[in-house]
């Protein structure tokens, strides 16, 4: 089905596609008609972007370090204390007054140091560890002081998570691991209900759906199978089967007599592993944040899950999508849902469901929600690793041909950025103007077009205007602007490198055999980033905006995976 625009939406989402290739082609009219601010434009825009690099650097190094912090938390322990935080309290005060009263802490100095270090080195390394044990205490002690001042803190026990999974043509055995990661977790799984969304277009779908019920259902408090009809009204993807499927749990909760704020939803791609610490941490954080059921829960997609199954320009290529997405969790003023994420079923029900006719469902169901409430509505990072497979494919073309698509379809996220545009300019002129709303929906905007025009000014943009413009080239500005151009960059790959020694404690161990000249190739192999960067990233994001400005839409293209 062809989405049905008006000719004010058409106007609307011309708008960031302009914009873009008005930003792409500057520098060749520009260089010709005023080359000397285009020159500045070029240089304004290499700092920019080395701004970014330092800053993103910077960012996925401390979501690395929270994401290793929270992995370290028991939640659900956290949730037992919840339900008596005066004993909690006196329990870690307790063990703080025995700390301090003891004057050598009793750990094996091997464990922190090796058994050859002085004697005197051991003493200090324990005396450290005696001092992180106890500002851990303290910083316990307060943070259950000030959750007692909550008198409104409900019981976690009377929580209920349901998890939406959409498939099409799914195997089995993906949909039996996602459901497996969630049946192995620490919170309990007969609190979680798993929504199967089949599709009724997919022949194997409902009865791949009852195989995992009849698999599951001793596992899970309830397993419900929804079967989407594809109306007309509706376009193929994941927005229509989870307004389906979201709605159908809506009866069942009804019928159990639910209340709605108790309950969450979480949006779950049918690869998506979610990690085992997931719903206690979620469950924490809901029950202890003020306005808990206006936020969206999203923890840090990582592509790895067959990450070692890929050949190395695919490796490259996942790995820019996942160093993004750990670091995207620091900047919560502008953080909006990717992917897979949990909400309130109230905000939900509140708002209509999901969009049926959209692509971005992730993005778009969160604007739908803050165009309605406004500034209580954000997005809460989980730093736990939720691990998904990166595209792939049986030859190396299929491989190129999946990941470009998959990029391709991210990149229509702009498709919706003239919805977010309208919506705020009719809050402008209502009079209501929440801040944080209008932040974030600009920066998405703008995030959507500055990601495929990067790698064009930056490869190319020094070179543009001497070439339009020879005599350009023959002064100051015109000799010193390649130069200039060519040191931002020298710069800018310092911090990529950071960023890629850094993955290297991410990503997951290497199965087999590994020796020297594989951790150096993982290393060696990103030289092709700059073509890949441009062959998979930045020209599949041109095509999605080129289609847009020319009104040949995009339909959801399913990511093909081994």
């Amino acid at each position: 089905m062809k989405k049905k625009r008006s000719r004010i939406d058409l106007v609307f989402e011309k708008i960031p596609p302009l914009i873009t290739f008005s930003l792409i082609f500057f520098p060749i009219w520009g260089g010709f008609a005023f080359p000397f601010a285009t020159a500045y434009f070029v240089i304004i825009f290499n700092v920019y972007f080395l701004y970014k690099s330092i800053s993103f650097a910077v960012f996925f190094a401390l979501s690395l370090v929270r994401i290793r912090h929270a992995e370290q938390i028991d939640w659900l322990g956290r949730l037992h204390e919840l339900e008596d935080i005066d004993a909690a309290i006196e329990k870690k005060e307790e063990q703080l007054r025995l700390l301090s009263q003891k004057k050598k802490l009793e750990i094996d100095p091997k464990t922190i140091a090796p058994k050859r270090f002085p004697r005197f080195l051991h003493r200090i390394l324990i005396a450290n560890e005696k001092l992180k044990v106890k500002n851990y205490l303290k910083s316990e002690i307060s943070r259950l002081k000030e959750l007692r001042q909550k008198l409104d803190l409900q019981n976690w026990r009377d929580l209920h998570h349901i998890i939406v999974i959409p498939h099409w043509k799914e195997p089995y055995h993906v949909l039996e691991k996602t459901i497996q990661k969630v049946a192995s977790g620490t919170f309990p799984s007969k609190q979680i209900s798993i929504v199967l969304g089949a599709e009724a277009r997919d022949p194997d779908g409902v009865k791949v759906s009852e195989q995992l019920k009849e698999a599951y259902a001793d596992k899970f408090e309830h397993i419900w199978i929804n079967s989407h009809e594809l109306t007309e009204d509706e376009i193929v993807g994941k927005s229509s089967n989870m307004a389906s499927a979201g709605k159908y749990a809506k009866t069942m909760i009804d019928k159990l007599g639910w209340d709605l704020r108790k309950v969450t939803v979480t949006s779950c791609d049918a690869d998506s592993q979610l990690p085992e610490q997931y719903f206690a941490n979620v469950s924490y954080e809901y029950l202890t944040r003020k306005d808990a059921e206006f936020k969206f829960f999203n923890a840090a997609m990582i592509l790895y899950a067959n990450i070692w199954r890929l050949p190395f320009y695919a490796r490259v290529k996942n790995s820019m999508s996942t160093i993004y997405n750990v670091g995207r969790l620091i900047r919560t003023d502008k953080l909006v849902p990717f992917s897979t994420y949990t909400t309130s079923f109230w905000l939900i029900d509140q708002i209509g469901y999901w969009t049926p006719d959209i692509t971005p469902e992730d993005f778009h169901i969160f604007f739908k929600s803050a165009f309605k409430f406004g500034n209580k509505v954000s997005t809460v990072p989980i730093y736990q690793k939720v691990m998904a497979d990166a595209a792939e494919g049986e030859t190396h073309l299929e491989t190129i041909k999946n990941n470009y698509f998959q990029e391709r379809r991210w990149s229509w996220g702009i498709s919706d950025d003239g919805w977010v545009l309208k919506n705020l300019l009719k809050l402008f002129i209502q009079g209501r103007i929440p801040i944080a709303v209008f932040y974030r929906g600009l920066h998405v905007i703008a995030d959507h077009i500055i990601g495929p025009v990067s790698s064009v000014i930056i490869l190319f943009g020094g070179n543009i205007p001497l070439l339009v413009n020879p005599a350009f080239a023959a002064t100051t500005t015109g000799v010193n602007l390649p130069r200039v151009s060519s040191f931002m960059i020298q710069l800018t790959l310092w911090f990529l490198i950071i960023s890629i020694l850094l993955d290297q404690y991410l990503k997951p161990v290497r199965p087999g055999k590994t020796n020297i000249v594989k951790k150096l190739f993982s290393i060696v192999e990103w030289v092709v980033q700059p073509v890949v960067g441009m062959v998979l990233v930045a020209i599949p994001g041109l095509e999605a905006h080129t289609r847009l400005l020319f009104g040949k839409y995009l339909e959801y293209y399913l990511t093909k995976k081994k």
